[in-house]
C-alpha cells in the first residue's frame, strides 16, 4: 500500500522544515545570522502502466505514473542583508551587500563569517568574540621587510621605516632573519616556497594610538605622532556562495574537495572583482539576523498544516490496512 510510504516521506519532509524555521526563529536576534530555507521536490513516480501505442490495433491509454511523495533535495541559505545597527564599539564592523570577512582559527584554519564583532586583543591582534583573527593585508608596496627577534615585522615606505605589525615566522632553530622577496595571496597572507599559506598574524605596533578603520577598510593609527596606514581589510566572497558548509558560530568554509565554491574573490569593500561588487563596509556597526520573523511564524502554520495532514494519511492507510486484512477472515 503506497499510501504509507508516500504519507512518511510528507512527515519527515515537513518535520526537517519544522525544524530549520525553528532554529531560524530562534535565531532572531542573533548578529549576521543568516536564515535557512528547504526546497521541496517530487519524488521519483512509480511507473504503474508503460505507454502503449496500441493493442490488437485498438489504440490503449497513455503511461500511468503514481507519484512516490516528496524529498528535500537541497538546504539553502538565505544570504540577503539583514538590518545594520550602530554600535559603541569602534572595531565592530558590518558589510553593507555582498562578501564575508575573513577569519582564522586557532589552528590556522580559513574561516568566513558576516559577524564583524572584532576587538583589539593584548597583543594588538583583531579578533572577534570567539578568539578567531581577522585576516589583516599588510602593505605590499613595502621595498624591505625584516623580521627580529621579537617578531616585529619592519618596512620601508614612502622612504620612511615604519614598524607594519608582529609576525610569527621561525626557521627550524627558531631564529629569525632578515626576509627576501615575500609571495603573498590576495589577502596578503605571506606564502612559503610550496605556495601554502604561512601561519602568521597581523598585530597593532606597540604604542600605536587612536586606531581606527575606515568605511574603504583601511586600518591606521598614529604612531610617534605621524598618521599611518598599518593595514587593508578585504572582503571575500564566491563564485557560488551557496557552496559553502556552515561551521557553527556563524562561520563558512569552502570545502576543498569539492570545489563547488569557486575560486575566492577578494577585494576592498565596495569594489568590483570579476563582475561581482563587493558589500560596502560600515563602521561601528554590526548586521542583524536576516529572519523575518512575521514570515517565519505564518510559514510555520503552513507546515504544521501539511505535517497533520500527512500524519491523517498515515493514519487513514492503517485503517485501509486492517480492513484489508480482515477480509482474510
Amino acid at each position: 500500500m503506497r499510501i504509507l510510504n508516500t504519507a512518511a516521506t510528507g512527515v519527515r519532509a515537513q518535520q526537517t522544515a519544522l525544524d530549520i524555521l525553528g532554529n531560524n526563529m530562534s535565531n532572531v536576534n542573533t548578529p549576521g545570522y543568516k536564515a535557512q530555507r528547504v526546497n521541496f521536490a517530487e519524488a521519483l513516480a512509480a511507473e504503474m502502466r508503460p505507454a502503449e501505442r496500441e493493442f490488437n490495433g485498438q489504440p490503449v491509454g497513455e503511461r500511468i505514473d503514481v507519484g512516490a511523495g516528496v524529498i528535500y533535495p537541497t538546504i539553502d541559505t538565505d544570504y540577503r542583508q539583514g538590518i545594520i545597527r550602530e554600535t559603541e564599539n569602534p572595531f565592530d564592523l558590518a558589510i553593507d551587500g555582498e562578501g564575508f570577512f575573513p577569519v582564522r582559527t586557532a589552528n590556522g584554519e580559513s574561516r568566513y563569517t558576516r559577524v564583524g564583532n572584532f576587538e583589539l586583543d593584548s597583543q594588538g591582534k583583531l579578533v572577534n568574540s570567539d578568539g578567531y583573527i581577522l585576516e589583516v593585508k599588510i602593505p605590499t608596496d613595502a621595498m624591505d621587510l625584516y623580521v627580529d627577534e621579537t617578531g616585529n615585522i619592519t618596512g620601508f615606505i614612502d622612504d620612511e621605516e615604519r614598524v607594519l605589525g608582529r609576525v610569527v615566522v621561525n626557521d627550524p632553530e627558531g631564529e629569525g632573519y632578515p626576509v627576501g622577496p615575500i609571495d603573498m595571496d590576495e589577502l596578503g597572507r605571506p606564502l612559503d616556497w610550496n605556495g601554502d599559506i604561512l601561519p602568521t598574524a597581523f598585530a597593532v605596533p606597540e604604542g600605536a594610538e587612536d586606531v581606527q578603520i575606515s568605511t574603504e577598510g583601511v586600518l591606521s593609527a598614529t604612531i610617534d605622532g605621524s598618521r599611518q596606514t598599518l593595514g587593508q581589510i578585504n572582503i571575500v566572497t564566491f563564485a557560488n556562495p551557496e557552496g559553502l558548509v556552515r561551521d557553527g558560530d556563524n562561520l563558512y568554509f569552502a570545502p576543498d574537495a569539492t570545489g563547488v565554491t569557486g575560486d575566492e574573490l577578494v577585494g576592498t569593500p565596495g569594489s568590483q572583482v570579476e563582475e561581482r561588487t563587493l558589500g560596502k563596509l560600515r563602521t561601528q556597526s554590526l548586521e542583524g539576523s536576516n529572519v523575518n520573523l512575521a514570515s517565519a511564524m505564518t510559514e510555520m502554520i503552513q507546515v504544521q498544516r501539511a505535517y497533520q495532514l500527512n500524519a491523517r494519511m498515515i493514519t487513514n492507510g492503517d485503517q485501509m490496512w486492517s480492513m484489508a486484512n480482515s477480509l482474510r477472515r
